[in-house]
């Protein structure tokens, strides 16, 4: 529509939670490590694409992020949930959206959050996204700009 990026907002909507839980898969069978597998995929793949989404435009300014708080209902066919399991996933919506409204999900918290991870920083541990802000509050972790990150450059400016 002819807006310059710096004049856009996104508030972007995730399908999958903001962490990735640790599980012990040492007793998962071949079905249970296809859906720990599909898991992870899409996790990963969702916070690539924010963060693709990002540095393709750097002046844009996205917001908040909405991820959902907790697992919501799931089946092995698709579209085949019961009422109390919308019910369940709009009132999780709701909670969540109304949090991300109230700024508590910032996307530049959120990149950092994912980047070490994803660099297997060894402060992170098993650490959850909340207990990651609790650290970062603390005095744990320094302000992070994605954009000055030179591995992060060279992995999404490609």
């Amino acid at each position: 529509m002819g807006f310059d990026d710096a004049n856009i907002v996104v508030d972007v909507i995730m399908t999958s939670e903001k962490t990735l839980k640790t599980v012990d898969a040492s007793g998962y069978h071949s079905i249970q490590m296809l859906w720990r597998y599909l898991e992870v995929s899409r996790y990963y793949s969702n916070m690539d694409g924010l963060l693709r989404a990002q540095f393709a435009y750097p002046n844009v300014n996205f917001r908040n992020v909405v991820a959902p708080s907790a697992e919501m209902p799931s089946s092995w066919y698709p579209l085949n949930l019961n009422q109390a399991n919308v019910d369940e996933i709009w009132d999780l919506g709701v909670t969540d959206g109304t949090a991300a409204a109230k700024n508590e999900t910032n996307t530049a918290d959120l990149n950092q959050f994912f980047t070490l991870k994803k660099k297997n920083d060894v402060r992170m541990g098993n650490a959850s996204y909340n207990t990651f802000l609790a650290m970062k509050q603390n005095g744990d972790f320094e302000e992070y700009n994605m954009f000055e990150d030179e591995k992060m450059q060279a992995e999404f400016l490609q």
